[in-house]
């Protein structure tokens, strides 16, 4: 348990901190990666990533130490299969939520999570020589134990509340389908089907590096589905004869709707709070130092799929508009297509999720070859992913309400993913008198901007969640 204890506590006599180091260029059998990092607050030289080392010498956490075998473009797309997907079923609600206003939420989201993002990777490398290398390890770095288990915490319950409402959407809208069809089929059973499917590659695939090629395909199928869904919603906005049900009037659009934005921040920020898997991806890179104008392109390229699903479907639909936004959609071939295709979508991007959500966890407890052998590792890491995929279906089943679900985990853990615990983790660990006044000013804005959002969204959810529960339907 020796290098447990280090790995949550602070270095002792008896534990070194140790490099898993290779040069960029090489081949070597370990593919761990050291580069030189100039843009980093601590200057240039060479960065190694933290891990421990066990008594024969060797690195126990090499497995989960940077690879540096990905490209920008693996990156790009690794970002976009976690931020696009049923979320943006969820947007033009948002924009129903907070008036055309959201509009402009979503873009300076945008801008503030590529601006949280560089921060954290400052607080990455902001000791010298050394890459934290996880979102828990910087954390823990900022704010000893109790920030390690924090961190570790938050970042679970962010990536499996994500979870839960990709198995809601994509359980409910299969047994949707399939009533046009003429099959009965329990919402619960189609859950089931969903998780089976989820479960496989996430228990066989251990890294991010190797689920790239699923992230490409997660990425393409959701921006068909949110062109197709974009197009249909103008197509065909309210009628006399066509419209949400209990609605016999034509919609009506507002600007601005104050009491709507805390709770709306709350959830623009679930689409954009990338940062717990922002160490894995940035240790994919070969060439770590393009991260920055990597997650600028790739924040543009989600806001824009956003805006297309959110401002379609609120022109479309109005104060009428509903959550999941297909729920507003005519019975057409194409748009089952694109629901299909998001179903699709959920099950690739779903592994992404996990097993940053889960390597979090196993360097936590150890669960690693390097500590306990390679059968053991594997039959572990198995077990825990079974676990834990059987309590998401279990909860998934429990509460089948999809917008409310991503509400509650938007003002519960991506409010204090995305706009606070980056920003607080950069000010400790580069030191607020090293820290530019007009950058602190801007940290302080946006750690307060995620404090209203979360107490607000939190207390918001929770009504709407109960209503929802009371009334019997999302």
């Amino acid at each position: 348990m020796e290098a447990f204890k280090q790995l949550v506590g602070r270095s002792t006599p008896n534990a070194a901190t140790a490099s898993a180091a290779a040069e960029q260029d090489s081949n070597s059998s370990t593919g761990s990666q050291s580069f030189d990092e100039s843009s980093s607050k601590t200057g240039g030289g060479k960065i190694t990533t933290e891990t421990t080392r066990d008594g024969s010498g060797g690195d126990v956490y090499a497995e989960h130490a940077v690879k540096r075998t990905g490209t920008w473009v693996g990156a790009v797309f690794n970002i976009m299969c976690i931020s696009i997907g049923t979320g943006t079923m969820n947007l033009p609600s948002v924009v129903k939520r907070c008036g055309w206003f959201g509009v402009i939420l979503f873009v300076a989201m945008a801008v503030i999570g590529w601006y949280v993002g560089v921060l954290f990777r400052r607080a990455m490398y902001s000791r010298r020589g050394r890459r934290l290398s996880s979102f828990a390890i910087v954390t823990r770095e900022a704010f000893g134990p109790w920030g390690f288990w924090f961190a570790t915490a938050i970042t679970y319950l962010y990536c499996c509340g994500t979870v839960i409402s990709w198995i809601i959407v994509s359980g409910t809208q299969i047994t949707r389908l399939l009533g046009f069809a003429g099959v009965d089929l329990d919402d619960r059973i189609s859950m089931t089907i969903i998780a089976i499917v989820m479960w496989i590659p996430f228990t066989l695939l251990k890294t991010l590096g190797e689920i790239t090629v699923s992230s490409v395909f997660g990425v393409v199928t959701a921006m068909f589905t949110v062109i197709v869904l974009g197009v249909v919603s103008i197509q065909h906005k309210y009628t006399a004869t066509y419209h949400a049900p209990g609605y016999d009037s034509a919609p009506t659009h507002r600007f601005i709707i104050g009491e709507g934005i805390p709770s709306a921040l709350a959830s623009i920020s679930f689409m954009y709070a990338g940062a717990v898997a922002f160490p894995h991806i940035e240790g994919n890179m070969r060439k770590a130092t393009q991260f920055g104008w990597m997650l600028f392109l790739s924040n543009t390229l989600v806001c824009g799929a956003y805006l297309v699903s959110a401002v379609s479907g609120y022109y479309a639909f109005g104060n009428q508009t509903l959550s999941p936004i297909l729920n507003n959609m005519p019975n057409m071939a194409v748009v089952n297509a694109a629901t299909i295709l998001i179903i699709i979508h959920v099950i690739f991007a779903a592994p992404v999720m996990l097993v940053s959500a889960n390597l979090e966890l196993e360097l936590a407890l150890g669960v690693m070859a390097g500590i306990i052998g390679r059968k053991r590792e594997f039959l572990w890491r198995f077990v825990m992913r079974t676990v834990t995929m059987g309590i998401l279906l279990a909860i998934s089943i429990a509460i089948p309400y999809f917008g409310q679900v991503i509400d509650l985990v938007s003002a519960i853990s991506t409010t204090v993913v995305f706009f606070m615990v980056p920003v607080l983790c950069y000010v400790k660990l580069v030191g607020w008198r090293n820290i530019r006044v007009y950058e602190l000013v801007l940290c302080f804005i946006i750690v307060a901007i995620g404090a209203v959002a979360c107490v607000w969204g939190l207390i918001d959810a929770i009504k709407a969640l109960k209503k929802a529960i009371h009334d019997g339907h999302g």
